[in-house]
């Protein structure tokens, strides 16, 4: 298995989520468009998943009326993901995404990185 996966997990207002996902949808696109083999957005629908405060005390804290996100982007490597990383940042769309996206995401809360895999099971 030589896969790797960034993951981001951030707290999103519930009102917003519609505006997240419309915003997602088009970083997802960007991140296809310059390498990543997917991209993916998972919102917590149960109360053990949405209680950040519990998995991660120092990081992000979940407020009333906040779901938690995972987002993740599939790479063939470290240093694929990276290269994708680097000509997203520099695509006129993203740049126009970050300034954006300030409304309904902070990014002081979300939690990110790499991870290079493990274990690989698919039915």
């Amino acid at each position: 298995m030589a896969k790797y996966l960034d993951i981001c997990i951030q707290p999103v207002s519930k009102k917003h989520v519609a505006q997240y996902k419309k915003g997602t949808t088009k970083i997802g696109k960007i991140l296809l468009k310059h390498g990543a083999l997917s991209s993916h957005d998972y919102v917590a629908d149960d109360e053990s998943a949405t209680d950040l405060k519990a998995a991660f005390p120092k990081a992000a804290k979940t407020k009333a009326g906040e779901v938690v996100i995972v987002a993740l982007a599939e790479f063939k490597s470290k240093a694929h993901r990276d290269q994708v990383f680097k000509k997203m940042m520099k695509d006129p769309e993203m740049k126009k995404l970050m300034e954006t996206s300030a409304p309904y995401v902070d990014h002081k809360r979300m939690i990110a990185g790499g991870f290079k895999g493990l274990v690989s099971l698919v039915v």
